[in-house]
C-alpha cells in the first residue's frame, strides 16, 4: 500500500497597527508547513485499520504543533503590539452594546 506524504499548510498575514514597530525576530507574514501521511487507499483492505490509525494520528500530531507554534508567534506579537489595540476592541464592544439596547427599545 503506498502512502504518499501530505502537509498541513498554515499562512497568516498580520497588519499591526503604524504605531507599533515589530521586532526583526516577527515576521509579518508567515506559512508553516506540517507533515501528515496520506490517507491510506480505502479499497484496499490489506492493513486499512492501522494505516487509518497511523493516518490519525498522524493528523492529531500536526494539529497539536501547528496550535502550538500559532500560539507561540501569535502571543509574541500580541506582547509587541500591547495597548495599541485597545481602543479599537473597546469601541466595537461599545457599538454591540449599543445595538442590543437599541433594538431592546424598538421592541417595547
Amino acid at each position: 500500500m503506498a502512502v504518499q506524504s501530505k502537509e498541513l499548510t498554515v499562512t497568516y498575514k498580520i497588519v499591526p497597527p503604524p504605531s507599533v514597530v515589530a521586532p526583526s525576530s516577527l515576521s509579518q507574514e508567515t506559512t508553516h508547513r506540517f507533515p501528515i501521511i496520506s490517507l491510506p487507499d480505502l479499497e484496499s483492505k490489506d492493513g486499512t485499520d492501522s494505516e487509518l490509525k497511523r493516518y490519525y494520528t498522524s493528523l492529531r500530531t500536526s494539529i497539536a504543533e501547528a496550535r502550538t507554534k500559532l500560539g507561540e508567534e501569535l502571543t509574541a506579537w500580541r506582547d509587541a503590539v500591547g495597548n495599541a489595540e485597545l481602543g479599537k476592541e473597546k469601541s466595537v464592544k461599545a457599538e454591540a452594546e449599543d445595538e442590543e439596547e437599541e433594538e431592546e427599545n424598538a421592541e417595547e
